[in-house]
């Protein structure tokens, strides 16, 4: 609960028998934030709630950033309280500790058991992945990065790929059978087109991957 930055808003969460003051609270003229050698910070409002004050500053903070933050109590009512009135004290050059969650380096996962496993219905075939953040609706594989093959049976192509959330969806040269027996192959491309998190973490190939039928 130590003072923290994440983007543009900056958190002090304070001790006391009661919630702070809502109301009767610090001006952002109060507050001071600095970052050593970078651009200048401004606060440009403070919003009270529970034992918590949170800054908005001017602009975000990067992780690189050393930042601290100083409180000046102003005279007057309107000032860092709790609600029966006791004022905080002023502080300087508090340091501030980075709120961003660490950077996603995990591949997204392709799901091959239970509700989610590879799943034709008709001519539309579903992946889905476990990953921390979706799956990039961009930059992703093309058609030609799958093979699908279906043991006996009329050849089967991928006409066209679309991503939404977390689930690859490979529209069919034809509808596939429930008597059918479907496998995916996926074998990842060289570039950027690839199936990758928001993050840019690639998934791996994969190959002969039993689907199953949604119908």
């Amino acid at each position: 609960h130590r003072p923290k930055v994440t983007g543009n808003q900056l958190t002090l969460t304070y001790t006391d028998a009661s919630n702070l003051d809502a109301v009767n609270t610090a001006a952002t003229s109060a507050f001071a934030v600095s970052s050593a050698g970078n651009a200048a910070i401004s606060v440009n409002s403070v919003a009270v709630s529970g034992k918590t004050v949170t800054l908005t500053l001017s602009r975000a903070v990067t992780n690189a950033e050393t930042v601290t933050v100083s409180y000046t109590k102003p005279t007057g009512d309107n000032v860092i309280q709790d609600a029966a009135g006791n004022d905080a004290v002023s502080f300087s050059d508090q340091a501030v500790t980075h709120g961003t969650s660490a950077a996603d380096t995990t591949p997204p996962q392709l799901i091959t058991t239970g509700d989610h496993r590879p799943k034709v219905t008709g001519n539309q075939l579903t992946l889905t992945y476990t990953d921390a953040s979706n799956l990039d609706p961009a930059n992703t594989a093309a058609a030609s990065a799958y093979a699908v093959s279906s043991a006996g049976n009329a050849a089967i192509s991928v006409n066209s790929v679309a991503v939404s959330g977390k689930t690859v969806t490979l529209t069919l040269s034809r509808a596939v059978a429930t008597a059918e027996t479907v496998t995916l192959s996926y074998t990842k491309p060289t570039g950027d087109n690839v199936i990758q998190d928001a993050a840019g973490n690639d998934a791996v190939s994969f190959s002969n991957q039993a689907v199953t039928h949604g119908t």
